[in-house]
């Protein structure tokens, strides 16, 4: 489970076929600290761009995840490549500060980036377009959202697309300012939402 507070950024250092049905991404070890009391360990899960992840591989440099076809197939991670920096969050502890909301990393869907461009008051409007409308009735102004990891609140909609005022921190701590129009985006839904809406069809059945 994660918050969505994104803790750490990384540049991928390779993306490539690791032999089989895999592909093996590499990135920077941004979470390296001599003598750390709580170093990276193999087999955690770490958020890279909203997408939870198993560490397979890890020294000082570097971090290394084996992504599977699936994985592949219902996230924007195969458009990455090496120099791109990445979002990342290390799973929350119980005793942890909730600064987000409610975060899986078991991506929902991708979106398309269709603005970009800075705001009055040094914010940032970044607006995407969903591909599958069917998530839009998980979203409300002023909901949760998540976007490339990142916890964000919905600012407005129109269509199939989303509006979000990043604010300057977010935007200066995050990879979300490396974002062009036309780029792809991982995005989950609020997974209360989807409760909600299963305990509801229940209780009309």
């Amino acid at each position: 489970m994660f918050t969505g507070i994104v803790q750490k950024t990384a540049k991928v250092l390779k993306f490539e076929n690791s032999g089989g049905p895999t592909v093996r991404l590499e990135i920077e070890n941004a979470f390296h600290i001599p003598d750390s009391k709580d170093p990276i360990q193999l087999g955690e899960s770490i958020a890279t761009n909203g997408v939870c992840l198993t560490v397979v591989q890890m020294n000082a440099l570097h971090i290394c995840f084996d992504l599977a076809p699936e994985t592949l197939l219902v996230t924007a991670l195969s458009s990455l490549t090496a120099g791109k920096r990445v979002n990342l969050e290390r799973a929350m502890k119980l005793s942890d500060r909730f600064s987000g909301h409610l975060v899986q990393g078991h991506v929902d869907g991708v979106g398309k980036v269709t603005r970009s461009e800075p705001m009055s008051g040094n914010c940032h409007l970044l607006e995407i377009e969903l591909a599958n409308s069917s998530f839009l009735r998980y979203c409300v102004l002023k909901g949760s959202f998540t976007l490339n990891g990142v916890s964000l609140t919905i600012h407005a909609m129109e269509g199939q697309l989303l509006q979000f005022q990043i604010i300057p921190h977010t935007w200066q701590e995050t990879a979300l300012s490396d974002l062009y129009r036309g780029d792809l985006v991982n995005f989950e839904v609020d997974i209360l939402a989807k409760y909600i809406e299963r305990l509801n069809h229940e209780h009309k059945t």
